[in-house]
């Protein structure tokens, strides 16, 4: 979707790396590095974000840092977007497949919500919990926002949706996004 909106898919990779994590600083041949993309193309689209004011630049010693300016009149609906698209639901989705036993993975309530809001996450299946609890707890860094995680073993979810559980059946007809597998799968 972004790719369509955005003329430079090198753009939209920028726009998610700096957009998607903390407030972290990156050179050019990092971040060429870490898009695998070449160092022109990182330092034309770099010039052209930093000359419209969502980048800034410092340099120290022989590198010049990137960082993204919060007082960018369109950064809230930047990161937005990206949340959205990309951004939280990907690095969610990619770090909970790395689970074992987990089946269905949804956010749920609202994910969107403003940066520093907690994030509600339905999880179905029967993971470790010390490594669900571990992986969770790296996200919340990376990301900077706090996640609550519901786990429910397959068992449990049906008697819950066979009874109309009401925060259950809330979460199901209410807006989700899916990590792994399908609300359907539920």
């Amino acid at each position: 979707m972004l790719d369509r909106l955005f003329s430079s898919e090198t753009r939209v990779q920028l726009l998610e790396l700096f957009l998607s994590g903390q407030d972290q600083r990156y050179y050019v041949r990092e971040i060429s590095r870490e898009l695998k993309r070449d160092i022109s193309g990182i330092k034309r689209e770099l010039d052209n974000l930093e000359k419209a004011g969502l980048l800034t630049s410092s340099k120290v010693g022989n590198l010049r840092y990137y960082i993204v300016n919060k007082t960018f009149p369109l950064y809230p609906e930047l990161k937005a977007i990206i949340d959205k698209t990309r951004g939280v639901p990907q690095a969610i989705g990619e770090a909970l497949r790395g689970v074992a036993g987990i089946r269905v993975a949804l956010l749920f309530g609202k994910p969107e919500v403003p940066e520093g809001g907690a994030i509600d996450v339905l999880v179905m299946g029967r993971p470790h919990m010390a490594q669900l609890n571990r992986v969770v707890a790296a996200l919340e860094l990376r990301i900077g926002r706090s996640i609550n995680h519901l786990v429910f073993d397959e068992r449990e979810l049906q008697r819950r949706k066979a009874e109309g559980d009401p925060f259950l059946r809330e979460v199901l007809q209410g807006r989700t996004i899916p990590l792994i597998g399908s609300v359907h799968d539920l």
